[in-house]
């Protein structure tokens, strides 16, 4: 398979995965800009809203309005960041980090119950094959900017 037969199969499963997400957690009424937040922070740890926009890959007023509907819900919270006095850490609140880990959760329960047939092998050597792609791609957009 050639690179772009790759990228063309991996963004037709990243869409299902997200269609496939939401539908899983829709009593929830997150969007999965939402959740990418959570998992942003739960993986990364608190952040700006500038460092997430960064990471993310996406504007800054993008992951904002994403931030203030969680802070509304009380799943984020603003700490104080002695770096930059205008620019707060957004950090998960309690509430926050039992709902992002208690989707991975079901997530990862109803994924293991389908039968995909694809070996465990398959699935290490797919995921090598992804995480080596991204890196390049981090690393060309970096001699880019």
């Amino acid at each position: 398979m050639s690179p772009g037969g790759l990228f063309d199969e991996t963004r037709l499963l990243f869409q299902a995965l997200k269609e496939w997400s939401e539908t899983l957690h829709a009593e929830l009424g997150l969007t999965a800009a939402m959740r990418g937040v959570l998992e942003l922070i739960l993986l990364g740890g608190p952040s700006t809203v500038p460092g997430m926009a960064r990471a993310r890959g996406v504007s800054r007023q993008h992951v904002q309005q994403q931030v203030d509907a969680l802070l509304e819900r009380d799943f984020l919270e603003r700490q104080a960041n002695p770096a930059h006095r205008r620019s707060s850490m957004i950090a998960l609140t309690d509430k926050g980090h039992a709902l992002i880990q208690n989707m991975r959760a079901d997530e990862l329960n109803a994924l293991s119950r389908m039968q995909v047939g694809v070996s465990d092998n398959a699935m290490l050597d797919a995921a090598q094959v992804l995480s080596a792609w991204r890196v390049a791609l981090q690393r060309d957009r970096g001699t880019r900017l």
